[in-house]
């Protein structure tokens, strides 16, 4: 009796010694914004068009990881636009990935919705852009991408002109910028580059080729093809009608 008391109390001991090695709290996990091409509430210039985006990660052996996507995007005449989202996957620039958000922006009514497709609801927060009868003066692709200019002080920047070409029968500005961040800014021990290369379109207020390397997130190209400067259809701006809506209670932002 007392052996098999000593067994039952060893396996009580090795289960408990066993759940203590393996118990822990939940993992906040890592997660990484992509900043994708800004679209403006530009009036009178409408179009459709498909943003493919491909995103490669270098990972600390030296090999890559791609991921992308493919995704609608329009503007009517009156500026509102509405951008479809897709989740990034390994194949996601050659085939369809899950749709992640349904956005509607309207800069006559002040209102974005954000619709999330698995929950059949959709959010609706004030969209603080008004709308635009033009681009404000002397701003390019840089500025369009919202990732222009210096990053913080002691940054040394170099800007390029490339001249001008046509992409998808459309006009468009080259430019390339290059900031160089100096040692420590994020823990490097010797000045980094971080370049950036755009193909702006003054008629649409976009950026139709954007192309960042940065080595604290990767390679980030995007492209806009497939354009149509047709006024797209009016359903495109309409969001679903058998989804819930949730108003927030103030500003969420333009996203």
């Amino acid at each position: 009796m007392k052996s098999l008391a000593c067994v039952g109390l060893l396996a009580i001991l090795s289960a408990a010694q066993a759940q203590t090695a393996t118990a822990h709290a939940p993992d906040g996990g890592v997660r990484q914004t992509l900043q994708s091409i800004a679209v403006f509430p530009l009036t009178n210039s409408p179009f459709t068009a498909v943003v493919t985006t491909e995103w490669t990660k270098i990972l600390p052996d030296g090999n890559q990881a791609t991921t992308g996507n493919r995704r609608t995007i329009a503007r009517d005449s009156s500026g509102r636009i509405f951008e479809e989202r897709r989740y990034l996957a390994p194949n996601g620039d050659s085939q369809p990935t899950r749709i992640s958000n349904l956005q509607y922006m309207d800069p006559n009514r002040h209102e974005m919705y954000d619709c999330i497709p698995d929950q059949k609801v959709c959010y609706v927060s004030t969209y603080r852009r008004a709308a635009l009868s033009k681009m404000p003066d002397n701003i390019g692709g840089a500025q369009v991408s919202g990732f222009g200019g210096p990053e913080g002080s002691g940054s040394a920047v170099k800007q390029e002109a490339l001249g001008q070409k046509t992409i998808e029968s459309v006009e468009v500005i080259g430019s390339r910028e290059i900031v160089t961040l100096p040692a420590g800014r994020f823990g490097n021990d010797r000045p980094e580059p971080v370049v950036k290369e755009f193909w702006y379109s003054p008629r649409l207020g976009l950026n139709l080729v954007t192309k960042r390397f940065d080595p604290r997130t990767g390679i980030q190209n995007f492209a806009v093809d497939h354009v149509s400067l047709s006024e797209p259809d009016t359903r495109m701006f309409q969001p679903p009608s058998d989804y819930q809506v949730v108003r927030a209670a103030g500003p969420v932002g333009t996203r």
